[in-house]
């Protein structure tokens, strides 16, 4: 009889637990809905071209720049010039290491396969001159290139550091504006000197209240300052544990370094946090930057914006997701505006500085010469470079999110201003997947409102069969035709698409 009971309470507590797990997955379910309606899977069509360099080992393809009717892609020891039209190769520029910096690498402790030069930097500069950047090895050189009547012909080359990273593997950012270049990078072999720099100035070194391990993502330039995208350890929530947010940083384009010890710093260097999360009580928070568009003009409710696109994820030790979010440019001025970050003791929670406290002139801002700054103002944005306010995304919502575990956002590409049929105009959005797909998707109601969010996933195409990440995404369009063309980038192979397949739709859902 006692056995009886026992098994009957050992099958009681199973079903009880097992009613549990039922309740706790049904709730998960109910709170991760993917926000989008049902997809269209497309067929590629024969409107596809391929380009894959080396056939016996990857290219490690990864930079886009579009020159005239040519796209360049950066590699492995090659710059690839294919023609936009159909990623036919038109010319090759070839780059190895010489023997002596492979040598180096390989004695540094270094494989063969970092003993490379990778190709990281790509610019047009003025005068019709070509700057590329390669890891040489882990010993960063650049090189400037004049074009003349579509061949290369090499001027010059120079030192690399600060510029370019020395390990491929690591993520940086480069941009060309007004004749300067500004990048995001790492300054050293050993990886741990990460910078903000535009020759002779740079962010603080070893000072992880300026960067903490960043991820750099990308650069843009508008008005007065240049922004860079990153994701890095956050130090604000260093007393809660280790967690990564993502961010956005400005620098003035007319800094010129602050006096005395400053003369090498900039003075207006400031970042925010990032917001891309599910509204709420308790937000849920996609904090790893991925990816961003370029910057896009455009017209959301009646009202003018200008808009970045970026593609955000979980961590990957956490539930699987991904999201996309926009931001306002003139919304990231204004958080730039607010009140600084700072913890006043060491173990002390971070609060908003108070604004008595801030000197005059305010820290961060651009002015005619900051070379005649006061220390107070410099000493100041030396150690309250964090703003309080974070940047919340435009819509208020994500316009996308995708809690599959078979893949995670990894690029994304924007339309911009499509009109349909009823004079309406939407963004269509481009994103790339780590296992090789490319999804369409478009804000339904972006048009009426800049407050609401309707996502329409339009296709799910499988551009790749080797289910390879999708490491550049970019919408080309060449002076013979504005249909334009989707590129669509991995480690080993190029495709281009047409950027709209309606007659190939297969299926819908």
């Amino acid at each position: 009889m006692q056995m009886a009971i026992a098994r009957w309470l050992r099958v009681d507590v199973w079903l009880t637990g097992l009613t549990v797990l039922c309740m706790l997955l049904s709730y998960v379910q109910s709170a991760w809905q993917d926000n989008h309606r049902r997809r269209l899977v497309s067929k590629l069509g024969a409107d596809v071209f391929r380009f894959s360099g080396n056939e016996t080992q990857t290219d490690h393809f990864k930079l886009i720049l579009l020159d005239g009717n040519s796209i360049l892609i950066g590699g492995r020891n090659l710059v690839h010039n294919l023609s936009v039209t159909d990623l036919s190769e038109r010319q090759v520029l070839q780059w190895y290491s010489t023997e002596e910096n492979t040598k180096m690498c390989a004695l540094k402790g270094r494989d063969e396969d970092n003993c490379q030069n990778y190709i990281r930097i790509l610019s047009r500069m003025e005068n019709n001159r070509l700057l590329v950047c390669g890891t040489n090895s882990f010993k960063p050189l650049c090189r400037e290139y004049e074009i003349k009547t579509g061949a290369y012909t090499l001027e010059k080359e120079k030192a690399g550091q600060a510029m370019c990273p020395y390990d491929p593997n690591h993520n940086s950012t480069a941009i060309f504006v007004d004749n300067e270049l500004y990048t995001g990078t790492v300054a050293d072999f050993s990886g741990m000197d990460p910078i903000i720099y535009r020759e002779p100035l740079q962010t603080e070194q070893y000072d992880s209240m300026s960067l903490n391990a960043p991820n750099f993502v990308s650069s843009l330039t508008h008005s007065d300052f240049v922004y860079f995208f990153f994701r890095e350890t956050a130090v604000e929530f260093i007393n809660c544990g280790k967690a990564v947010f993502s961010r956005v940083a400005r620098v003035c384009k007319l800094d010129r370094g602050g006096p005395h010890r400053f003369r090498n710093r900039w003075t207006s260097f400031l970042k925010s946090r990032l917001n891309c999360s599910v509204p709420g009580d308790f937000p849920f928070y996609f904090d790893e930057i991925q990816s961003t568009s370029d910057l896009i003009q455009g017209v959301y409710g009646g009202k003018e914006a200008s808009l970045v696109y970026g593609v955000f994820t979980t961590p990957t030790n956490s539930i699987t997701g991904s999201a996309v979010c926009a931001f306002s440019l003139q919304t990231i001025s204004d958080t730039f505006e607010g009140n600084f970050k700072e913890q006043s003791e060491l173990n002390s929670n971070w609060l908003p500085v108070q604004s008595a406290k801030v000197p005059d002139p305010r820290p961060g801002q651009c002015v005619n010469d900051s070379r005649t700054l006061p220390d107070l103002t410099l000493n100041f944005i030396k150690t309250h470079s964090l703003m309080d306010e974070s940047v919340p995304a435009f819509f208020g919502h994500p316009i996308l999110i995708e809690t599959s575990t078979n893949y995670r956002f990894t690029q994304i590409a924007v339309d911009p201003q499509i009109k349909t049929p009823s004079g309406k105009l939407y963004d269509v959005i481009f994103i790339g997947t780590d296992d090789g797909k490319v999804l369409k998707a478009v804000n339904a109601v972006s048009a009426d409102s800049p407050e609401k969010v309707s996502s329409v996933l339009i296709e799910e195409l499988e551009v790749f069969s080797t289910r390879a990440p999708v490491v550049n995404l970019k919408i080309v369009r060449t002076s013979h035709s504005q249909e334009g063309r989707l590129v669509v980038v991995t480690g080993g192979e190029v495709v281009s698409l047409a950027l709209h397949r309606c007659s190939k739709v297969t299926t819908c859902g």
